[in-house]
């Protein structure tokens, strides 16, 4: 299968390549992004090197997609989103996104996030699409609100991040 290229006003969503990786950098090493990653803030190219290779790597093994946000007007990657812990037998997958702080608040994330959920629902055949943010993630829990997610509970010490565990609000989309 071949990497599905999408297209907004915007943006090209495209799959990541390794000369995407000084753009990954640039937003990954940054504590205001990692803040609510499972991830230490990247301190190489090769931190970004490795992160593409992944993605890519579970692309390649049919586990999910996720795509680079590039910008039509020059070029530059500012975020990625896609699907992971893609369970074809369940017909859903998980979500995850993250943006370069100096696109934040112009509705980037949305309007990449709208395409690829419809490929979720179609291509991929979702029935179900699972979303799990940090409680004190406003801005995540407004885009995910914002586009039909509907809160479903907290998790208490769901997952265990930088040496300690934390709660994770679950959202999900039901395709009806």
């Amino acid at each position: 299968m071949e990497f599905p290229l999408l297209e907004t006003e915007r943006l090209i969503l495209r799959q990541l390549t390794l000369d995407d990786a000084q753009d990954l950098l640039e937003y990954f090493s940054l504590e205001e992004v990692m803040e609510y990653y499972d991830l230490e803030a990247f301190k190489s190219l090769e931190d970004a090197q490795q992160i593409i290779q992944h993605f890519n790597s579970e692309f390649e093994k049919g586990k999910g997609f996720r795509w680079a946000l590039q910008l039509k007007s020059n070029g530059k990657v500012i975020g990625t989103c896609g699907y992971h812990n893609w369970y074809r037998e369940h017909f859903k997958a998980e979500i995850g996104y993250e943006l370069n702080p100096l696109f934040w608040r112009q509705s980037y994330m949305k309007e990449a996030i709208l395409p690829i959920l419809t490929f979720g629902l179609e291509s991929m055949r979702l029935h179900r699409v699972d979303a799990f943010i940090d409680p004190a993630n406003i801005s995540s829990e407004k885009l995910l609100t914002s586009i039909s997610f509907q809160e479903e509970g907290m998790l208490r010490d769901y997952f265990f991040e930088k040496g300690r565990f934390v709660d994770a609000k679950i959202f999900g989309l039901i395709n009806k």
